[in-house]
């Protein structure tokens, strides 16, 4: 009798998954970053051994200063990738993100118009993005150009921009109905 044993890729509920460490030095976050680079390549040769549903050549990683990056498409197998990240040196933060995005989102409003007036005289859906964006990112970055103000807002997080639509909360604004906004992918 023979018995075989089958590991499966991601299903269709996987997403992109990405880990962000953030360490004490550039040299900690350097350790986890070839500590990561070691278990891929044993993951190579001995998959049974971790509890993963991807290939070691899907994963993505970099060390950044002091912050480790690692991303891979799963259903949400990171258990062993963690434990490694934690164990090396200890993390002073650490975020999990679904389908990561970092974005420049920015809206023009007229020229004369402060930004908290523009939560009024924008339509509501509008007004309503712009709240979003100042609760969530901040205060956005003014720029004056011609007649229009552009305000601006860097976003990093989970997905909220799939090509054509921004999902801020409850609300979805479609960029190409409103076109004194844009969306640029980082």
């Amino acid at each position: 009798m023979r018995f075989y044993a089958f590991k499966f890729r991601p299903s269709s509920h996987s997403d992109d998954y990405t880990i962000i460490a953030t360490y004490g030095s550039e040299e900690d976050a350097e350790k986890v970053a070839n500590k990561i680079s070691e278990m891929l390549r044993d993951m190579e040769n001995h998959m049974d051994d971790y509890d993963v549903d991807w290939a070691p050549s899907d994963a993505r990683f970099y060390s950044d200063g002091k912050k480790v990056v690692f991303t891979v498409y799963t259903a949400g197998h990171l258990s062993d990738v963690e434990a490694l990240m934690m164990k090396v040196a200890k993390p002073q933060e650490i975020k999990y993100y679904q389908n990561y995005q970092e974005l420049m989102i920015a809206a023009a409003v007229p020229r004369d118009l402060p930004v908290e007036a523009a939560l009024v005289v924008q339509g509501d859906e509008e007004a309503e993005a712009i709240k979003w964006l100042i609760d969530n990112c901040g205060k956005p970055v003014v720029a004056d150009a011609g007649d229009r103000r552009i305000l601006k807002w860097f976003y990093c997080g989970d997905g909220i921009f799939d090509g054509e639509e921004l999902r801020l909360g409850g609300l979805t604004l479609n960029i190409y109905e409103h076109e004194n906004w844009s969306v640029e992918e980082l």
